[in-house]
């Protein structure tokens, strides 16, 4: 046998990769379901980490490598994970990621995932029909987010400019009005588009970091000031620094007002639509004519998940123009390539997890973990209005939460404190917390991300700090 004969046999064995296969997934249902006991991140993990990438060894290893890699990793599923908007995933979602993995469908072109293509069309319909949408939406996956932002801000550009697409924006002249605690990825896609990242103009916050629709006249007397005449009008449902949720009513009449673009970017909150007792937090979320949101946030699916959806499908599919007979069919189908209107060719099948688990447990599954997590951040704020040394900076409307020390010195040394702080929490492995800054001062900040945290092991990370605190000698 030719020695690339017998290297080929060997990765395609099928004993060994039974093997292989029962031994990662007891690895990944270890992770998935794992308790409080061991650390979230643990002390060594730079070193356990840099030792791995020395080992050598054969296939045999591979099972070995992983376990250590993981023991060193991150745990998004240790319940005193609360730094940043990656969610512990549900299991089943990750489980079967293998499988999509090995299937390997294109979902971009009808040919390349004939099974494929079907479920996620499927996937879209209920989206569009959770979200209030007319059946006259379309919408596409993307891998998070950011994309669906620059997919829904190119179909407004072509609606707003139709000659864009061939002739460049630099004459377009639209400008963005969007809340002060907007996503940037909204300005990265003004920038990408052409429309240049100084055609976004901030909108003022109110008190609880809510972009204030009051404030949008403001906006849009400085933005014509500087020449624009046409605008794209931003909203946010569920802001990555506090969690918080425009008015999206309000923006819409605004819209209407000005003939703007309404686009919401629900990346975060979306989820929080299977919820009857949440869903009062994206009432107006029907009337956007375009929205982003990623089911790889509140609806606890494995990165990457996300999605774009406009209400009327005609500007998602007139926001691109391309010819490819290689792939896309001229020929009219039952069931239509999502290439032409989508950023990606090389689409990978995303929705199979999404329509698995709705399919496995229903709905009330993602309504029960949204409600969960938002629980556990209304338990931390309890907590600090309860505390002599934690104050909150607000009451938390999703499940994001900003907290400040109440005696912290000012300026740059409170800054720096609050820094350390979340550093310290981190180290120690006990609990993972992120920090931002609100009202000019540096805080900290829990995202509880995992439907399996309860309030006890929030007040028991709010207790850490305290200590720690303490031992920093802040009163």
């Amino acid at each position: 046998m030719r020695p690339a004969d017998s290297i080929l046999a060997r990765a395609w064995d099928t004993t060994a990769l039974r093997r292989l296969g029962r031994a990662f997934s007891d690895l990944a249902v270890g992770e998935l379901t794992q308790g409080a006991g061991g650390p979230v991140r643990h002390p060594e993990f730079l070193a356990r980490t840099r030792a791995l990438l020395r080992v050598r060894g054969g296939v045999r290893q591979t099972p070995g490598w992983m376990r250590q890699l993981a023991a060193a990793s991150l745990h998004q599923s240790h319940p005193c994970a609360m730094a940043q908007q990656i969610c512990a995933p549900l299991p089943l979602a990750a489980l079967v990621e293998s499988l999509v993995a090995a299937l390997n469908q294109s979902i971009a072109v009808w040919e390349m995932s004939p099974a494929g293509t079907l479920v996620d069309r499927q996937v879209m319909e209920d989206f569009k029909r959770l979200l209030g949408l007319p059946a006259s939406a379309d919408g596409t996956l993307t891998p998070g987010g950011s994309f669906a932002n620059l997919t829904a801000l190119l179909a407004a550009r072509a609606a707003l400019a139709p000659r864009a697409w061939k002739g460049g924006s630099g004459d377009a002249r639209i400008a963005i009005l969007a809340g002060a605690h907007t996503h940037y990825s909204v300005k990265r896609a003004a920038a990408i588009l052409g429309l240049g990242a100084d055609c976004v103009f901030p909108i003022a916050l109110d008190a609880e970091f809510r972009a204030d629709a009051t404030a949008i006249p403001a906006a849009a007397r400085q933005a014509r000031a500087a020449g624009f005449r046409k605008f794209i009008l931003v909203a946010t449902s569920g802001s990555t620094p506090t969690g918080s949720f425009d008015d999206i009513e309000a923006f819409h009449a605004a819209a209407r007002r000005m003939q703007a673009w309404l686009h919401v970017d629900a990346a975060h909150g979306g989820g929080m639509a299977f919820s009857r007792r949440l869903r009062p937090l994206l009432d107006g979320l029907e009337r956007a004519d375009s929205l982003a949101f990623d089911p790889h946030k509140m609806m606890f699916m494995p990165l990457s998940a996300g999605a774009v959806l406009l209400r009327r499908g005609a500007d998602l599919r007139g926001a691109f123009e391309q010819d490819a007979p290689y792939l896309f069919s001229p020929m009219r189908r039952e069931v239509a390539d999502v290439g032409p209107f989508t950023l990606a060719c090389s689409q990978r099948f995303e929705a199979l997890k999404i329509w698995l688990v709705g399919k496995a447990y229903g709905p009330r599954l993602f309504a029960a973990a949204a409600e969960q997590v938002c629980d556990s951040a209304q338990a931390g704020y309890r907590y600090c209005r309860g505390s002599k040394r934690l104050e909150p900076l607000h009451q938390p409307e999703s499940n994001i939460f900003c907290f400040r020390l109440r005696s912290a010195p000012a300026g740059a040394r409170g800054d720096k404190l609050h820094w350390d702080l979340k550093e310290a929490v981190n180290g120690s492995g006990r609990g993972y917390i992120s920090s931002t800054v609100l009202s000019g001062r540096r805080c900290l900040r829990l995202v509880v991300m995992n439907p399996r945290t309860r309030p006890e092991h929030v007040e028991r990370v709010l207790r850490l700090v305290e200590r720690l605190a303490a031992k920093a000698g802040v009163a």
